[in-house]
Protein backbone atom coordinates (compact mmCIF):
# COMPACT_ATOMS: atom_id res chain seq x y z
CA UNK A 1 0.00 0.00 0.00
CA UNK A 2 1.42 3.12 -0.72
CA UNK A 3 0.96 6.37 1.37
CA UNK A 4 -2.51 7.91 0.97
CA UNK A 5 -4.00 5.08 -0.74
CA UNK A 6 -7.23 3.78 1.00
CA UNK A 7 -6.82 0.48 2.47
CA UNK A 8 -7.59 -2.40 0.27
CA UNK A 9 -10.43 -4.94 1.35
CA UNK A 10 -7.82 -7.98 1.24
CA UNK A 11 -6.47 -6.02 4.88
CA UNK A 12 -7.65 -8.00 7.86
CA UNK A 13 -9.84 -11.54 8.71
CA UNK A 14 -12.77 -12.87 7.03
CA UNK A 15 -15.72 -14.54 9.35
CA UNK A 16 -14.58 -17.57 8.36
CA UNK A 17 -10.85 -17.07 9.36
CA UNK A 18 -12.44 -16.15 12.79
CA UNK A 19 -14.71 -19.11 13.36
CA UNK A 20 -12.07 -20.98 12.76
CA UNK A 21 -9.28 -19.68 15.10
CA UNK A 22 -12.48 -19.06 18.21
CA UNK A 23 -13.35 -23.13 17.14
CA UNK A 24 -9.63 -24.10 17.41
CA UNK A 25 -9.08 -22.40 20.84
CA UNK A 26 -12.24 -23.79 21.97
CA UNK A 27 -10.90 -27.56 20.72
CA UNK A 28 -7.74 -26.86 23.06
CA UNK A 29 -9.69 -25.21 26.54
CA UNK A 30 -11.60 -28.30 25.93
CA UNK A 31 -8.55 -30.74 26.06
CA UNK A 32 -6.72 -28.79 28.42
CA UNK A 33 -9.70 -28.38 31.35
CA UNK A 34 -9.72 -31.77 32.94
CA UNK A 35 -6.01 -31.75 33.95
CA UNK A 36 -6.48 -28.30 35.18
CA UNK A 37 -9.07 -29.55 37.23
CA UNK A 38 -6.86 -32.12 38.80
CA UNK A 39 -4.71 -29.50 39.60
CA UNK A 40 -6.23 -27.52 40.93
CA UNK A 41 -8.04 -30.39 43.29
CA UNK A 42 -4.84 -31.68 44.31
CA UNK A 43 -3.38 -28.31 45.57
CA UNK A 44 -6.45 -28.01 47.66
CA UNK A 45 -5.60 -31.35 49.08
CA UNK A 46 -2.11 -30.14 49.50
CA UNK A 47 -2.75 -26.78 51.05
CA UNK A 48 -4.86 -28.83 53.98
CA UNK A 49 -2.21 -31.34 54.34
CA UNK A 50 0.42 -28.11 54.68
CA UNK A 51 -2.08 -26.52 56.82
CA UNK A 52 -2.55 -29.69 59.07
CA UNK A 53 1.16 -29.53 59.36
CA UNK A 54 1.27 -26.07 60.35
CA UNK A 55 -1.59 -27.36 63.19
CA UNK A 56 1.28 -29.73 64.97
CA UNK A 57 3.96 -27.06 64.31
CA UNK A 58 1.81 -24.16 66.45
CA UNK A 59 0.86 -27.01 69.27
CA UNK A 60 4.43 -27.75 69.43
CA UNK A 61 5.38 -24.26 69.88
CA UNK A 62 2.85 -23.32 72.32
CA UNK A 63 3.80 -26.55 74.50
CA UNK A 64 7.08 -25.01 74.78
CA UNK A 65 5.94 -21.19 74.94
CA UNK A 66 3.51 -22.23 77.60
CA UNK A 67 5.31 -25.21 79.00
CA UNK A 68 2.12 -27.53 79.03
CA UNK A 69 1.29 -29.98 77.33
CA UNK A 70 -0.99 -29.21 74.14
CA UNK A 71 -3.03 -31.07 72.11
CA UNK A 72 -4.19 -31.14 68.70
CA UNK A 73 -7.80 -32.82 68.70
CA UNK A 74 -8.82 -34.37 65.46
CA UNK A 75 -13.00 -34.97 65.29
CA UNK A 76 -12.80 -36.79 61.96
CA UNK A 77 -16.26 -37.55 61.66
CA UNK A 78 -16.92 -33.76 60.85
CA UNK A 79 -13.93 -32.77 60.01
CA UNK A 80 -12.73 -30.62 62.64
CA UNK A 81 -9.32 -30.34 63.99
CA UNK A 82 -7.66 -27.98 66.75
CA UNK A 83 -4.81 -27.40 69.48
CA UNK A 84 -6.26 -26.83 72.90
CA UNK A 85 -4.29 -27.37 76.75
CA UNK A 86 -4.41 -30.34 77.24
CA UNK A 87 -7.46 -31.19 80.13
CA UNK A 88 -6.52 -30.46 83.95
CA UNK A 89 -3.21 -27.70 82.58
CA UNK A 90 -3.79 -24.35 83.13
CA UNK A 91 -3.36 -22.92 79.28
CA UNK A 92 -3.95 -19.75 77.96
CA UNK A 93 -7.65 -20.50 76.69
CA UNK A 94 -7.44 -17.79 73.90
CA UNK A 95 -4.37 -19.43 72.05
CA UNK A 96 -6.55 -22.42 71.61
CA UNK A 97 -7.36 -22.65 67.70
CA UNK A 98 -9.91 -24.85 65.80
CA UNK A 99 -10.30 -25.24 62.17
CA UNK A 100 -13.11 -26.78 59.90
CA UNK A 101 -11.74 -29.12 57.12
CA UNK A 102 -13.21 -28.17 53.25
CA UNK A 103 -15.79 -29.92 52.26
CA UNK A 104 -14.72 -32.28 49.70
CA UNK A 105 -11.81 -33.59 52.21
CA UNK A 106 -12.03 -36.11 54.92
CA UNK A 107 -9.94 -37.03 57.97
CA UNK A 108 -8.70 -41.04 58.31
CA UNK A 109 -7.37 -42.09 61.49
CA UNK A 110 -5.20 -45.46 61.84
CA UNK A 111 -7.31 -47.92 63.95
CA UNK A 112 -6.29 -46.54 67.69
CA UNK A 113 -6.93 -47.47 71.16
CA UNK A 114 -8.15 -43.84 71.74
CA UNK A 115 -10.19 -43.70 75.21
CA UNK A 116 -14.35 -43.58 74.52
CA UNK A 117 -14.60 -40.25 76.17
CA UNK A 118 -11.81 -39.08 74.06
CA UNK A 119 -11.18 -37.43 70.86
CA UNK A 120 -7.86 -39.36 68.57
CA UNK A 121 -5.13 -36.60 69.26
CA UNK A 122 -1.71 -35.51 68.78
CA UNK A 123 0.14 -34.40 72.21
CA UNK A 124 3.11 -32.50 72.75
CA UNK A 125 4.97 -32.23 75.93
CA UNK A 126 6.15 -29.39 77.83
CA UNK A 127 9.42 -30.42 76.17
CA UNK A 128 7.96 -29.72 72.58
CA UNK A 129 8.14 -33.40 71.44
CA UNK A 130 5.12 -35.79 70.55
CA UNK A 131 4.10 -38.08 73.53
CA UNK A 132 4.09 -41.51 73.53
CA UNK A 133 0.24 -42.69 72.61
CA UNK A 134 0.30 -39.92 69.81
CA UNK A 135 -1.22 -41.01 66.89
CA UNK A 136 1.46 -41.78 64.28
CA UNK A 137 -0.19 -40.56 61.01
CA UNK A 138 -3.38 -38.41 59.87
CA UNK A 139 -4.54 -39.36 55.91
CA UNK A 140 -6.46 -36.28 54.60
CA UNK A 141 -8.36 -37.71 51.57
CA UNK A 142 -10.45 -36.04 48.72
CA UNK A 143 -13.76 -37.34 46.87
CA UNK A 144 -11.63 -38.59 44.06
CA UNK A 145 -9.42 -40.51 46.85
CA UNK A 146 -5.84 -38.54 46.09
CA UNK A 147 -4.25 -39.11 49.26
CA UNK A 148 -1.61 -36.84 51.75
CA UNK A 149 -0.14 -37.96 55.13
CA UNK A 150 1.01 -35.97 58.09
CA UNK A 151 3.36 -39.05 59.43
CA UNK A 152 5.68 -38.64 62.25
CA UNK A 153 9.03 -38.10 61.14
CA UNK A 154 11.36 -41.41 61.51
CA UNK A 155 13.34 -39.91 64.54
CA UNK A 156 10.03 -39.56 66.20
CA UNK A 157 10.47 -35.86 67.20
CA UNK A 158 7.69 -34.02 64.91
CA UNK A 159 5.65 -34.61 62.21
CA UNK A 160 5.80 -34.74 58.46
CA UNK A 161 4.22 -34.66 54.77
CA UNK A 162 5.03 -38.03 53.82
CA UNK A 163 3.75 -41.13 51.45
CA UNK A 164 0.71 -43.24 52.59
CA UNK A 165 0.97 -45.57 55.04
CA UNK A 166 0.15 -49.22 55.08
CA UNK A 167 -3.48 -49.69 56.82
Amino acid sequence: MKKGEPPSAAAGFTLVELVLVMALLAVITAIAAPSLSGTLRRRQLADEARRFLACTEYARDEALSQGIPMVLWIASDTGRFGVQPKAGYPGDDQRSREFQLHADLRIELPNSQTPANTAPSIEFGCEGGPVPGSLPWVRLVDRFASVFVVALTPDGLGYEISQDPPL
